[in-house]
């Protein structure tokens, strides 16, 4: 009898069949620990047996970017050119937000040309912020400009927001463009999905490496790292966005006359427009992740600030900026929500002068003209005295010694006990593992759930970490996500279920996430180094910080989502509360909840490869390491093991969620 006729012929034969599946794994385990030394290499993966994938990568990237010409001009020449090109928009930029422009003439002599003085800047940031987003936000807008300000970080900071503003617009462009192309295109659509899911788990570090070899050290080759990044979620809102779209408006342009592509660009992408700027936001926030990072290959700006701070243990100057970071991507984010979801204004305005239809604009040029007049008299204008600069770094300095003086048996008791009886033996237990009996479990697992094209997927991808020679790593990488998502959901789970109860507690809680799903990844960084000092316990810290919000946010959402009619079906029944919640909310919860957990697996793994900055030793660390001996190969290989361990996760999550939803009815819920 085959697995199909199993199916068919009950349920329970073809449940004790994969449960059985899983059992022989585990034994399988089991057996191959006692085996003697002549059965090692199903324990421990020969190192002989390694494929040098690797190096073969690395020489064929330096190769292509060293050695490949056409017309003899060398891949490296060619894109460091369209570097120098892109480089040019986020110059002017930044020329015109702060540093100005020099030109040399034919005999050496400079002309320098100044960019808007800085109070016209905040002007025209403020006014933006009122006109987009309303008071509240320009308040808040006013606030964070003052503080880049007196906090002798504005060069940076205007770095940082030209070089966000150029890399989101390319993003902005290529996912529009890419997006459209899925849509009209199915087969096209069918491999970019993956190219995408690929692109958005793979470690960020991977990819820095080629990245920094075919575009230099500079701040254009961390633009491009950061729209390789943040462009993929805009690609998949474009295209759903389209497919979402009502036929009647489609057969609108249809019966306008419209061609192809005057249906696409003023029909189509109108109609889609409120999709496309959640998108956008999307984008924004993505870039904001990257910006540390982006500062390991020679992005500066604020970015550079944190990472210089940390790498320098000058923790105060490292959190001015990450608070920086942090005020700029709340502005830039509320700005753009209130964008996403403002409704076009279709009433046709009376005739009247344009400076009274645009009273903003012109008023903010009226202002900024007078600025550069008088910034010819008072130079504090253009550049704001350095003398009147505060700094708060020897407060956090004074703050860390007198924590660490004040808590240190405390803190050193929590970290020695975690790491002592929770961390070190669940790493020991991955890596003691057999290598073949965890490939075996997991595929009969993923067979138990999804079935054979799970189950081969699956074994595919963990048999790649082997034979490329990255199994410790990953079985390392492995147990500090798991270990973290398990600490994540144990605070998530309770949390959200009382925000999803309680109104009052919903509010407090929802500020919160909404405030650390706003934090870039790497300022989670700067208050777990100031604690915990480095190492493993310290990248569990920031890994939980960081993946907590979307537990809270999905728990939350899916108890408030339970429809009503079953809450007073509960309370006919004479339910107490806490009936009622276990045996009606929670299990109706149950979809949303998952989606949560998956959220919160996929957070931790994003977080994973920053947390090779303080010190952790699985494959995120490879990823480092590659980076610095400038070996593409050996990071994209790494950075493919972490990716294909959350490929699995997920597929794993996400199967198991839809089996479970078919089964109890709720699909449609």
């Amino acid at each position: 009898m085959n697995v199909r006729s199993l199916k068919h012929s009950g349920g329970g034969s073809y449940t004790g069949l994969k449960s059985g599946l899983i059992l022989a794994a585990i034994l399988l385990n089991v057996a191959l620990i006692m085996t003697g030394e002549s059965l090692a290499w199903l324990r421990e993966y020969p190192e002989a047996w390694v494929w040098g994938i690797a190096g073969a990568t690395t020489t064929a990237v330096k190769y292509f970017v060293n050695d490949l010409a056409i017309g003899g001009v060398s891949v490296a020449e060619m894109t460091r050119g369209f570097a120098n090109l892109i480089k040019v928009p986020m110059l002017v930029l930044q020329g015109i937000l702060s540093e100005g422009f020099e030109f040399y003439g034919d005999n050496g002599d400079a002309t320098i040309y100044r960019g808007l003085p800085w109070p016209a800047v905040i002007v025209g940031l403020t006014a933006f912020s009122w006109w987009a987003a309303g008071r509240n936000v320009a308040l808040f807008s006013l606030f964070s400009l003052v503080y880049f300000l007196v906090f002798g970080l504005w060069q940076s900071s205007m770095l940082t927001l030209s070089s966000v503003v150029v890399a989101v617009f390319v993003s902005f462009v290529l996912g529009i463009l890419l997006g459209i192309l899925g849509y009209r295109n199915a087969r096209a659509n069918a491999i970019l999905m993956p190219i995408y899911d690929v692109m958005q788990t793979i470690p960020t570090f991977s990819y820095l490496v080629p990245v920094l070899l075919l575009f230099g050290f500079n701040p254009v080759a961390a633009m491009i790292a950061t729209v390789i990044y943040a462009m993929p979620p805009m690609a998949r809102v474009t295209t759903l966005a389209l497919q979402r779209v009502p036929p009647n408006i489609a057969d609108f342009g249809d019966m306008a006359g419209c061609t192809k592509r005057q249906k696409m660009w003023q029909v189509m992408l109108p109609a889609a427009r409120q999709n496309l700027l959640i998108g956008l936001n999307q984008v924004i926030m993505l870039t904001f992740a990257m910006v540390i990072i982006a500062s390991v290959i020679g992005a500066g700006g604020l970015g550079g600030e944190v990472y210089q701070g940390l790498k320098a243990l000058r923790i105060g100057d490292a959190v001015e900026a990450g608070i920086a970071i942090t005020l700029m991507a709340i502005m830039l984010d509320r700005i753009s929500k209130a964008i996403a979801l403002s409704r076009p204004d279709h009433v046709e305005a009376a005739p009247s002068a344009m400076w009274q239809r645009h009273p903003l604009i012109f008023g903010w040029i009226a202002i900024a003209l007078l600025l550069i007049l008088l910034g010819q008299i008072f130079p504090s204008l253009y550049a704001y005295p350095k003398a009147a600069t505060i700094s708060t770094g020897s407060f956090w300095n004074d703050a860390i010694t007198w924590i660490g003086d004040t808590y240190y048996s405390q803190i050193k008791a929590l970290r020695d006990t975690t790491i002592t009886y929770i961390m070190r033996p669940m790493k020991s237990f991955l890596l003691d593992v057999p290598w073949t009996g965890f490939i075996a479990v997991i595929a009969a697992i993923s067979y138990a759930i999804g079935g054979r094209r799970l189950a081969i997927m699956s074994a595919s991808l963990l048999g790649f970490i082997a034979v490329t020679g990255y199994w410790d790593g990953a079985m390392v990488s492995l147990y500090l996500v798991l270990l973290s998502v398990i600490v994540a959901l144990i605070i998530a789970l309770p949390v959200g279920i009382w925000a999803g109860l309680n109104p009052r507690v919903d509010h407090v809680v929802t500020a919160i996430i909404d405030t650390l799903q706003t934090l870039p990844s790497f300022v989670y960084l700067i208050p777990v180094v100031m604690l915990f000092s480095v190492g493993e316990f310290a990248g569990l810290v920031a890994i939980v910080a960081y993946s907590l919000p979307p537990g809270v946010r999905y728990t939350k959402q899916g108890i408030q989502n339970v429809a009503r009619s079953s809450i007073e079906a509960g309370d006919m029944a004479g339910c107490t509360r806490w009936q009622k919640l276990m045996n009606v909310q929670l299990p109706l919860a149950i979809p949303d909840i998952m989606l949560g957990v998956n959220q919160t697996i996929m957070f931790a793994f994003g977080m994973l490869v920053i947390t090779a900055l303080v010190g952790t030793r699985g494959q995120e660390h490879d990823t480092l390491v590659a980076i610095s001996k400038v070996q593409p190969g050996e990071g994209i290989v790494a950075g493919l093991g972490i990716a294909f361990l959350s490929i699995i996760t997920d597929r794993l999550i996400s199967q198991g969620s839809r089996n479970f939803q078919r089964r109890s009815g709720l699909s449609q819920r």
